[in-house]
């Protein structure tokens, strides 16, 4: 007994001394990890994101909710005062009802924009018009950083404590069973989800949001990835990298997938290999405004502009505001005249004032007009390079104070600020003087800079075309133009004389020419297309002029269908416009003959003429309305050829001055035919007719009932019509105007000094332009500035040509064309050289895209 004792003694013995061995070693081993682990709290510990709990919702770790949005304000340039007051007015009803436990982030990001497109995405079939985009490349690129931007809203909800929510509950009776914490968390979600909508349904009102969310990508193996675009968004602004963000399988822990890069702080804080520096803005003027910090979105700098609002339950904010009234009230008089309630003493009129103001915003917080909270607002500033940052805010800090407000650069404060700037985070850097949320309408950036689309937008193009053309807009910005507007490109270009409207139309022709198999057709008048079409190897037509030989035969190739249903319509139309309104019976002796002709050449493969025609029709007032335009009247040797001398190719332009001097009698008959022979030759290539003064011609009552439908018919087609005009009278009396606005998607105006004028702003208001962008017409700098209108966007620009380009696109007066048709008989198809070798230039020098 006793030996079993012992033995058992021994073994416990043995087992405890095994323990203490096993826990010396694991405490040594601790000891020596303890070397290489920080108990500091690393960039991800800091960070307040947890989980993305469903699509676009992501969870903090203090168990709030975040969504955000992609926003696009109008543009303030070309805003009436009364317009820009509203979109405040609207913005401040969409946030008014938030209370306690919500919080707004609005960043304005400014960053580089695209390059100019590389040659690889353009195809010109001419060495000329590939060296002109050569040059513009190297213009826009030798202007160094061109900036644009956008904005992005963040809503945070903090849910109400357990404890707190327990409490309400115990003051309701509820015989249901009372939910889980997964179930509760569920509930949450699905109210957030709800409250958000309500949100962006209100702010719709004011600006278009975009939700950000998650993007289904097919890979090349076939599998399916989600990139998380509210991800990439938090991963910029911790880092300011802007690149795809995977969603993972289990999206935990986000805070390490945001923020694995290495931070060093201090008064210049480091985040990987980018330094942080952060401008407060702080002292605000006496008043706002709506846009009241809107240059800050044209500055010549990369940032990120942080605007934070801590939203607070009116109860609670008027509490706040009554210790402020009351702490002013304290000073109006002095402390005798306060102890001996006497009313002679002197009377402090700043807290007089002060006291009225509390009191005001009492009454608009209890009336429910706005809702007060803490506004925080921050620029961000990263870069490798410490001077950038440190030179960037010193330049941001002169400009918020050329604003009237007061800015700081942060130092020993700029971690705390920096943090308190990243979405979601509202604990950091609290600025505690209330403002409204009307005033925080005002602040906030809703004025978009519009730069256009980096793509040419119309779906009928090849995917990825770059834009067609690139020009210069205020605030360091591009502007790439495109006449496209989804699917619809018709364009109008509107403006007075010598405004550089010929320029204009040069450089777009020349430019249209970048897309692969694009066509083109220009109605010139003034010769202003010579130039630049006989460079860029384009045949040009003189209608109508002395000497010149090119006759049509709109009655030939009558063997197809459409063809003979044309030309049946084409002699109705000439009939009335020479005053004869045909009856059933000569309509059906027209398409009697028609038909016949066609037969006969479809046979004999002779083409018919108006001659045969007039010879085979029964019936005497058509064969006299028609003379004229046989071979035995005045325009015989224009349209009743035997064989058609006209040839469909890739850059076409007609000189149709001598044209219109004719009258309509004459000249829409040729223009009629000329446009068939257009749309015959459409085939799904990207086609553009430019037409110059033309257009009103248009407005006959032959054609006007059908310019609707006829550029319906072109759009199908993947050809848009830019029609322009310098005579504004003519326009506005041409009776298709305004059918000509509705149609067209992009409206181009040119400077106009008498736009302010009573005739003058009645048509642009006529148009559909505000007394604002009349008066950016009148201000405007002739043969510099164009001013663009869509429904994409509105936005003054400039072409920002170079000599090469003027070379061809800028000479358009008479003794320019007189040189270059002297130049083309001595030299022929060298004359390019030539002529631009007299203006030191040498296409030599661009061969790199040609």
């Amino acid at each position: 007994m006793i030996e079993s004792l012992l033995i058992s003694i021994a073994v416990v013995g043995v087992l405890l001394v095994l323990f203490l061995l096993s826990q010396v070693r694991k405490v040594n081993e601790d000891l020596r990890l303890k070397k290489h682990q920080s108990t500091e709290a690393g960039l991800a510990d800091l960070l307040n994101y947890a989980a993305v709990v469903d699509d676009g919702v992501i969870v903090g770790k203090n168990g709030s909710f975040m969504a955000a949005w992609l926003y696009k304000g109008s543009d303030n340039a070309s805003a009436t005062h009364v317009e820009r007051e509203m979109n405040s007015f609207r913005i401040n009803q969409a946030l008014a009802n938030m209370g306690s436990g919500w919080m707004v982030h609005v960043d304005a990001v400014r960053r580089p924009a695209p390059n100019y497109s590389h040659p690889s995405q353009s195809n010109f079939p001419d060495p000329v018009s590939a060296a002109i985009d050569e040059e513009r490349r190297r213009t826009f690129e030798g202007l160094g950083n061109l900036y644009e931007g956008f904005f992005i809203i963040t809503v945070t909800w903090f849910p109400p404590m357990l404890a707190e929510r327990k409490f309400v509950e115990l003051m309701f009776h509820d015989d249901s069973d009372k939910p889980n914490n997964k179930a509760r968390t569920h509930h949450l979600i699905d109210f957030f989800k709800k409250e958000v909508k309500n949100i962006e349904s209100r702010m719709s009102s004011a600006v278009s949001m975009e939700r950000l969310r998650g993007q289904k990508i097919m890979n090349e193996d076939g599998s399916t990835v989600t990139h998380d675009e509210f991800l990439q968004w938090l991963q910029f602004c911790v880092t300011a990298i802007n690149h795809a963000v995977m969603l993972p399988t289990n999206p935990i822990y986000i805070d390490n997938l945001i923020g694995g890069k290495e931070l060093y702080t201090g008064v210049t804080p480091k985040l990987g290999r980018k330094f942080i520096q952060v401008v407060a803005i702080e002292g605000f003027p006496l008043e706002s405004s709506p846009g009241i910090l809107t240059r800050l979105a044209e500055l010549p700098v990369e940032y990120r502009w942080s605007n934070r609002f801590i939203f607070m339950d009116h109860h609670e904010a008027v509490s706040h505001l009554e210790k402020f009234r009351k702490k002013w009230k304290q000073k109006i008089r002095g402390f005798f005249d306060q102890v001996f309630n006497t009313n002679g003493g002197t009377v402090d009129e700043d807290a007089v004032s002060m006291v009225a103001d509390a009191a005001s915003a009492i009454a608009e917080t209890n009336s429910g007009m706005v809702a007060q909270g803490f506004y925080t607002s921050v620029v961000v500033l990263m870069d490798e390079s410490r001077s950038v940052v440190e030179t960037a805010a010193l330049q941001l800090e002169k400009a918020i104070n050329a604003m009237a407000f007061t800015a700081r650069v942060e130092t020993i404060n700029t971690m705390d600020a920096f943090m308190g700037s990243l979405p979601g985070h509202g604990v950091e850097n609290v600025r505690r003087p209330l403002i409204n949320t009307m005033n925080l309408a005002d602040l906030i950036p809703t004025s978009t800079i519009w730069t256009g689309e980096n793509f040419a937008p119309n779906p009928l193009m090849p995917p990825n075309s770059p834009p067609l053309m690139h020009g210069l807009t205020s605030g360091n910005s591009p502007f790439r133009v495109n006449i496209d507007v989804r699917d619809l490109g018709h364009t109008i270009m509107f403006g007075p004389t010598r405004a550089g409207k010929s320029t204009h139309l040069a450089i777009l022709a020349m430019s249209w020419r970048r897309y692969s198999n694009a066509r083109l057709f220009t109605f010139d008048k003034g010769m202003s297309m010579y130039p630049s079409c006989k460079a860029a190897g384009g045949a040009h037509y003189v209608v109508a002029g002395a000497g010149e030989k090119l006759a049509f035969a709109p009655l030939s190739n009558l063997v197809t269908r459409s063809r003979r249903a044309w030309a049946m319509g084409w002699i109705d139309d000439l009939l009335a416009l020479n005053g004869l309104k045909t009856t059933p019976e000569q309509r059906n002796l027209i398409a009697e003959t028609i038909i016949e002709m066609g037969t006969v050449e479809e046979k004999e493969g002779r083409p018919g003429t108006l001659s045969e025609f007039t010879a085979k029709v029964q019936d005497i007032d058509i064969r006299a309305a028609l003379k004229d335009y046989t071979i035995d009247g005045l325009m015989g040797h224009l349209l009743d050829a035997e064989e058609d001398q006209l040839s469909i190719s890739d850059f076409i332009t007609f000189e149709i001055e001598h044209l219109m001097d004719l009258g309509d009698r004459y000249a829409l008959p040729v223009l009629l035919y000329l446009f068939m022979r257009i749309q015959e030759a459409l085939d799904g290539r990207p086609t553009l007719i430019i037409l110059d003064e033309a257009w009103l011609m248009l407005g006959h009552d032959v054609f006007r009932e059908k310019i609707r439908e006829w550029l319906k018919t072109l759009a199908k087609k993947n050809c848009r019509v830019l029609m322009a005009t310098q005579n504004l009278s003519d326009a506005s009396q041409s009776g298709i105007l305004d059918v000509i606005v509705e149609s067209t998607a992009t409206k181009i105006y040119l400077p106009n000094m008498y736009a302010r004028d009573e005739a003058a702003t009645a048509l642009y208001l006529r148009m559909g332009l505000n007394l604002r962008q009349i008066e950016i017409i009148a201000t405007a700098q002739q043969k510099r500035d164009y001013y663009l209108v869509s429904e994409k966007g509105r936005r003054l620009y400039s072409l920002a040509l170079g000599p090469l380009a003027l070379s061809f696109v800028g000479a358009t007066g008479p003794d320019d064309i007189a040189i270059i048709k002297k130049l083309e008989e001595q030299h022929g198809d060298s004359w390019v050289h030539v002529w631009l070798r007299d203006r030191g230039l040498s296409l030599d020098n661009y061969r790199s895209a040609a």
